[in-house]
């Protein structure tokens, strides 16, 4: 039997049997790589946290989120939570987050309507992934991600309503001693939205700013923006005219070159803190954080630390308005 073995060994060896099938091996081996890897490769990126990617089933609304990798649903909490992770500071109390979620979870069902779901291109809202949450907060993380996610929880589905139907939840940062009359500068729709008294915002490291931009940087901005802005470039912050603002110094209206703009698009072109400025050469001092409208979320902040509640703080700067349940 054995004798047989080896002839029979010898006789495959003669042919080139086992180098034909080493040569086979070769083959499948360099096949598997080149199906199996890009597979492994696929699976890791859509698996990765970075992207948002819930594989559950979502019931009832949900907002559509865009991912590098095709689009994914959430439910309209879940995405409540990535907005409010991408506006939170360590220093917001619990109850101003609960108002803050309330405020965007309103956002979102005002610009869904009648529909089930939203894209979150649609909505327009920036937001942070798990994975960025991460980065964002390193060693906080859990503790940071805890704290939004329970306080959007905490107030279910309320959403806040005006002549009964849903408001649009303006909100700054920091205002300027007092927020700004919706009435006035919006329009009736918007009458939810009264001065209220915030003295203290005076107090935060964000209320002054002042940014210096050269003549190239500051043109070069502009006419990104408006590429036929006419700005004389060797002394574009000659030409430059206010318009119109308001009584407390919110610019609405203002000309650059031959274009005439909003003093929220000019603030956001040149990424100003807010559309209170004053402009000096190529020095722009701005006064508060945000539009100027709605809640002063470095007000909520003292009220909350005061005791107040998340209805105390809507209920401050949003006038005649109601918190139910949707």
């Amino acid at each position: 039997f054995y004798v047989g073995l080896f002839r029979l060994d010898e006789f495959l060896i003669k042919r080139g049997f086992f180098a034909d099938m080493k040569k086979i091996l070769t083959v499948i081996l360099i096949f598997c790589i080149y199906v199996a890897v890009p597979a492994v490769i696929t699976l890791s990126v859509n698996s990765d946290d970075s992207q948002g990617v819930s594989q559950e089933n979502i019931y009832g609304p949900r907002v559509n989120v865009k991912y590098k990798n095709g689009t994914k649903s959430v439910s309209v909490n879940e995405f409540v939570t990535m907005v409010l992770a991408k506006r939170f500071e360590s220093g917001d109390e619990t109850e101003t987050l609960k108002a803050m979620g309330i405020m965007i979870r309103t956002d979102i069902y005002r610009v869904m309507g009648d529909e089930m779901s939203v894209d979150s291109e649609t909505l327009g809202m920036e937001y942070f992934t798990k994975n960025v949450m991460k980065n964002e907060w390193g060693n906080n993380f859990e503790e940071y991600y805890n704290h939004v996610n329970d306080s959007v929880m905490s107030t279910g589905q309320m959403v806040i309503t005006y002549n009964n139907n849903l408001i649009d939840a303006k909100y700054s940062r920091v205002c300027n001693e007092k927020t700004l009359s919706g009435t006035e500068l919006l329009g009736a729709d918007y009458a939810y939205l009264v001065p209220a008294d915030c003295p203290e915002d005076m107090t935060s490291p964000d209320f002054l700013k002042t940014e210096e931009y050269s003549k190239k940087q500051f043109v070069k901005k502009i006419n990104t923006a408006y590429k036929d802005s006419g700005l004389d470039e060797n002394n574009p912050f000659g030409d430059i005219q206010v318009v119109s603002q308001t009584n407390m110094g919110y610019v609405t209206k203002i000309q650059v070159g031959n274009v005439v703009m909003s003093g929220d698009v000019f603030a956001k072109i040149l990424g100003l803190n807010s559309p209170f400025f004053a402009i000096k050469d190529g020095k722009i001092t701005t006064k508060g954080k945000g539009s100027g409208f709605g809640v002063s979320l470095y007000t909520a902040n003292i009220m909350a630390r005061s005791g107040s509640t998340y209805e105390d703080i809507i209920n401050k700067f949003y006038s005649g308005v109601a918190i139910v349940s949707r």
